[in-house]
């Protein structure tokens, strides 16, 4: 309150006041720190014995106090607390503390803040064979690793921390390992010395700030795999892979120099860390980490003996390293302030990572992937699915913070961005974004200021529209007609959502405009012959075509759609027909076109589209049907007036 004064009382009163209040909010919730403490920097000093089930380790944590309080609270999970002491005034003393359910609480010897100490905590760890998360070990050919997978929650199980992501601080970390272990964490190491009975001492330096989460480390007699330099700052990458394995890191070696190099061309900020180290790890719960520095990937997706690897394997491997370097950016330099806010992690990592893997494709097969995931996502995305943004309270709740929903409908909702904001517009805005939270934390609504200080569209509308509500937006499109000038007549049926609608036309430039209300009507230049409501495949919404619309695009559009557009055409038809959305008849004279299209994707649509309308078929006119199916497969021919007969049965159901 600085020099304000509570209502009828004195300055030096309403300090006291505020004081006690201080020392008396400093609880914790069930599953937050209290916003009274942050952390400046930690000193982690660990020994580790990859052959032992315990570890030893001294955590040494500068604090930052916002209001004066007689704790501070700390994560702590499954750790023995040995001794805590700390540094105020130039003097260590030893310190009370006291530990329930995930929480640390050490008691200061007197009132302390607003102002800085520095805590010193002492434990012990254990180092778990059966299991995968926190620090934990595994067994090969007769050597133990020891590794670490602290995401979402779980570094609070290696060293007591502040473990919210956003806490972030730079990492001092020694380790204490067997002389013939290679010993690896997040930057380099700066110093090895040998320490007697068998042991030595590994010196890394300092990091840039990171959160708890993706503070990493690993022991153990690795091969280490040399891979050259990477990046504008041309940092050391290297593979390492459990012993004898490393002829296997082949693939591996050759990916990262042009990924990294895609990914700082259009991030237009240098990879942000000093080394980059990739790890096959033996056991671990995801597919792959992004600890910056040290990213960490199941052995199977990393390694692979050359006599059996396979195109299709190293095309696998390439998005997922992909992936989990876009994260260096997104999620690792800018990380996301609370956990509602993970698609900024992890959504971005999915659209950036499908981008930078599309550009090594033909330029005929770029955005299929992109939109085949869009349309995956929009076929389970239903009111019963939970949204993009969810709040989290529990550990409980932890275990859907990487819902697939997160991933997918946040990397569509990104790729309808940048489509109708424009892609040089939204580049700018995501390097504004990165640059203005760099090493720091980021909101929504961040993301959303930074698109509008680059293209002064008011983009936070449509983002809590489709982050903050389940399912996906269908509209049901028409050509007006009548007396006048044409529109493109947009209805929303239920509530309306705020959505960027682009569209093709027949003729002319596309454009897109944002619609909000159950009835929009969009005058149209010129009297276009058809036109496609989903320019670029990317809006997050289903196209309920009017019959004379669709017969429009396939009969004089079709070819002018690009593999995507064509794409979604046939996934909405799909969809919608199954739902019973639109009738099945007036799916069908879509059939014959889409299942002679080009792409095997389009056509894969085109035949399940068909198969599906055979349910609805009474027994006496399946043969007739079958006969129809066959011959819009292009299999057989058909007079004109069998199918014509079987399209009007059709039609009058």
């Amino acid at each position: 309150m600085g020099e304000r004064s509570l209502p009828g009382l004195t300055t030096k009163l309403a300090v006291a006041l505020l004081a006690v209040q201080g020392m008396f909010a400093a609880e914790p919730s069930s599953f937050r720190l209290p916003p009274i403490a942050r952390p400046a920097r930690y000193q982690l000093d660990l020994t580790l014995v990859p052959g032992k089930p315990s570890f030893q380790g001294t955590v040494t944590i500068d604090v930052e106090m916002r209001e004066p309080t007689r704790s501070v609270w700390l994560n702590a999970k499954d750790l023995g607390i040995q001794e805590a002491s700390v540094l105020a005034r130039g003097t260590w003393r030893p310190a009370r503390w006291s530990a329930r359910d995930e929480f640390l609480e050490v008691h200061l010897p007197e009132e302390s803040g607003p102002g800085s100490l520095r805590l010193r905590i002492r434990y012990t760890g254990r180092l778990d064979d059966k299991s995968n998360v926190g620090a934990y070990r595994k067994q090969a050919g007769g050597d133990w690793y020891v590794y670490t997978s602290f995401t979402p929650i779980d570094a609070r199980r290696a060293f007591p921390c502040f473990d919210e992501p956003e806490y972030k601080a730079p990492w001092e970390v020694t380790l204490h390992v067997p002389r013939d272990d290679v010993a690896v964490a997040n930057a380099r190491a700066l110093s090895q010395t040998d320490e007697g009975e068998g042991m030595k001492r590994v010196v890394f330096a300092p990091t840039l700030p990171l959160a708890s989460e993706v503070v990493a480390f690993a022991v153990g007699p690795f091969d280490v795999v040399d891979a050259g330099v990477a990046g504008r700052q041309r940092v050391p990458v290297r593979i390492l892979t459990p012993r004898g394995r490393a002829r296997e890191a082949r693939a591996a070696r050759d990916a990262t120099p042009e990924i990294l190099a895609r990914l700082e061309d259009y991030t237009g900020i240098p990879y942000p860390w000093d080394k980059l180290d990739h790890l096959a790890v033996l056991d671990m719960p995801f597919g792959a980490i992004e600890n910056p520095g040290l990213i960490t990937y199941r052995d199977r997706i990393l390694l692979a003996p050359p006599e059996r690897d396979k195109p299709q394997r190293h095309r696998a491997m390439r998005e997922i390293m992909a992936h989990e370097l876009a994260h260096q950016w997104f999620g690792n330099l800018v990380t996301q302030a609370w956990w509602d806010d993970v698609w900024l992690s992890e959504g971005f990592a999915t659209w950036l990572g499908t981008k930078i893997s599309d550009l090594e494709l033909p330029s005929f097969e770029r955005g299929l992937a992109m939109t085949e995931a869009r349309d995956r996502m929009m076929a389970v995305d239903t009111l019963a699915m939970r949204p993009v943004r969810l709040a989290m309270h529990s550990r409980q709740e932890m275990e859907q913070v990487y819902s697939g929903v997160v991933y997918q409908k946040g990397a569509a909702i990104l790729e309808m961005m940048e489509d109708w904001i424009g892609r040089p517009t939204f580049q700018r805005a995501l390097h504004r974004y990165l640059a203005e939270h760099r090493f720091g934390n980021a909101t929504t609504a961040d993301l959303a200021r930074a698109i509008q200080q680059e293209s002064k569209a008011d983009a936070a509308p449509i983002l809590s529209s489709f982050l903050d509500r389940p399912g996906a937006p269908l509209l049901r499109i028409s050509l007006s007609s009548g007396a006048g000038p044409i529109s493109l007549r947009i209805e929303q049926p239920g509530r309306p959502w705020v959505v960027p609608v682009c569209f093709h036309p027949a003729s002319g430039e596309g454009q897109c405009q944002v619609v909000s209300g159950a009835l929009a009507e969009i005058p149209l230049a010129g009297s276009p012959a058809w036109i496609w409501p989903n320019g670029h495949a990317s809006g997050y919404y289903r196209s309920a075509l009017a019959p004379a619309l669709l017969k429009a695009v396939l009969q004089q559009g079709y070819e002018e759609l690009t593999e995507p557009e064509r794409l979604a055409l046939a996934g909405d038809l799909e969809l919608l027909a199954a739902r019973g959305e639109i009738p099945v008849a007036d799916v069908m004279p879509a059939l014959p076109r889409m299942a002679h299209d080009p792409e095997a994707r389009v056509r894969g649509h085109a035949l399940a589209t068909a198969l599906a309308a055979s349910i609805l078929l009474p027994e006496n006119q399946r043969a007739k049907y079958a006969l129809w199916l066959r011959t819009a497969m292009g299999l057989i021919p058909m007079a004109p007036e069998q199918a014509s007969s079987l399209e009007e049965f059709l039609r009058s159901k």
